[in-house]
């Protein structure tokens, strides 16, 4: 994957080259075929060369959470400096949750171990510090795509929907040592799941145009159809039953919004499509939280944040900081107002701070 490599015109023992990983190069390179070794480093102090898969901000714990592929993602405890917390178990991350209302317990999925690429899950019991992998998991898990999980607001039940199986599963016993996973019904193989960030049990999925919701955990039943074939769920963090769905389909797209536990959706007519959405602190005054989107409104393509509910929305970038790809996963941050997170594919987590 080395995608550019360039000599030092002024001093030959300087190189670098780029890949899929990071910018390494070396200060010595003249060494080579003298029989003394050269050295090879990492020389991209200050940029981060990642795909950010995921986000998740904790209502305690860590500032950010994130899920990188390679390299599986990190506990964010300062946004500003290098994090010092990678992740321990997986080799890429693909989907990340929290609980809610028990923040310690976290989940992912996503890319398996290099020894054992069948483990394809892991958790954590101290907010994403420290990561044990699955001891089991369902027959022919071949990965684990974007959104495929999901962790109910107690802590107690896991749904996940992995790649490679003819089936989507739940289980509440997945940190005994022990795990079993039981194939949920009435939900497709490898679809979309979220869970209702404030009712116990609550999950949402999505799966080739329609709408899925279960109020136990172990069916699901659909409720809305007759949208684009691929979307985006994102659940309102303290809200019941208030669920977005968005679209970055070029004809189809755009933004859905219900306020009854994705029995309906209500479309909206100022946004065009939308690669993501996510939700931080209200803004002073406002009841509804921040909603910031990757997406295009009207005829424009860019950032956008809305804090009345999406009814208007407020360009927060120009077109000189664009940072696509975004990764189609932008989010507000509940414990700042203002705070932004974009993931890119290139550029790693771009943060913003404002007054919405």
């Amino acid at each position: 994957m080395t995608a550019a490599l360039a000599i030092d015109p002024f001093n030959t023992n300087n190189f670098l080259y780029g890949t899929g990983a990071t910018l390494f190069g070396s200060t010595d390179a003249n060494n080579w075929g003298t029989g003394t070794l050269s050295h090879i480093s990492v020389m991209a102090n200050g940029i981060e060369e990642t795909s950010v898969t995921d986000l998740a901000v904790p209502p305690s714990g860590p500032m950010l959470l994130s899920g990188v592929g390679d390299i599986r993602g990190f506990y964010h405890s300062n946004v500003t400096t290098v994090p010092s917390t990678q992740y321990q178990a997986l080799t890429s991350t693909n989907s990340i949750d929290f609980a809610q209302s028990n923040p310690s317990q976290v989940v992912r999925a996503g890319n398996g171990e290099s020894s054992n690429c069948e483990n394809s899950f892991a958790y954590s019991s101290d907010g994403g510090q420290t990561w044990t992998t699955g001891r089991a998991q369902p027959s022919g898990v071949t990965g684990s795509n974007n959104d495929s999980i999901a962790i109910s607001p107690d802590g107690k039940r896991v749904v996940w929907a992995p790649t490679g199986t003819t089936a989507a599963y739940t289980s509440t016993n997945w940190t005994s040592g022990k795990d079993t996973w039981t194939a949920v019904a009435g939900l497709p193989a490898q679809a979309s799941v979220r869970a209702d960030r404030m009712t116990a049990n609550k999950f949402y999925g999505f799966s080739n145009g329609t709408f899925y919701v279960s109020t136990n955990g172990t069916s699901f039943t659909a409720t809305a159809s007759g949208f684009p074939s691929t979307a985006k769920i994102v659940p309102v963090y303290n809200q019941a039953n208030d669920v977005w769905l968005v679209s970055s389909n070029t004809t189809s797209g755009g933004a859905w919004h219900s306020t009854n536990g994705g029995t309906s959706f209500t479309k909206l007519s100022n946004v065009v499509l939308a690669d993501g959405i996510g939700f931080g602190a209200p803004a002073s005054g406002a009841t509804y939280p921040t909603i910031f989107m990757a997406g295009e409104v009207g005829s424009v393509r860019g950032y956008y944040a809305s804090t009345d509910g999406g009814n208007t929305w407020t360009q927060i970038n120009d077109s000189n900081h664009n940072w696509y790809y975004s990764g189609y996963v932008i989010t507000g941050d509940p414990n700042r107002v203002g705070r932004v997170y974009i993931a890119t594919n290139g550029r790693g987590i771009i943060y913003g701070d404002g007054t919405p």
